[in-house]
C-alpha cells in the first residue's frame, strides 16, 4: 500500500539524486565549451522527458498533478 510517508521518502532519495546531478554538471561545464553545450541537452532531455510524463499521466488520470503547486511559494527564482 502507497502512504504519504513512502511518498516523502521516495522524493526525498530523488532530490538527493537531483542534487548530485546538479553537482556533476556544474564540473562537467567548468571542463570545456563542448562539455557545456552536452550538459545543456542532458539536461533539456531529462526535464523534457519528467514534465511530459507529468503532463500525460495528469491526463491519463484526470487529475493534474500540478494543480495547487504555487510557483511562487516555491521561490524558484
Amino acid at each position: 500500500m502507497v502512504t504519504i510517508d513512502t511518498l516523502r521518502q521516495k522524493i526525498q532519495a530523488a532530490g538527493k539524486e537531483i542534487c548530485e546531478a546538479v553537482d556533476m554538471s556544474i564540473e562537467l561545464r567548468r571542463q570545456s565549451p563542448e562539455i557545456k553545450s552536452e550538459v545543456v541537452k542532458v539536461w533539456e532531455g531529462f526535464l523534457g522527458n519528467f514534465f511530459g510524463y507529468i503532463k500525460q499521466r495528469s491526463k491519463e488520470s484526470k487529475d493534474n498533478l500540478l494543480a495547487g503547486i504555487s510557483w511562487t511559494r516555491l521561490k524558484l527564482f
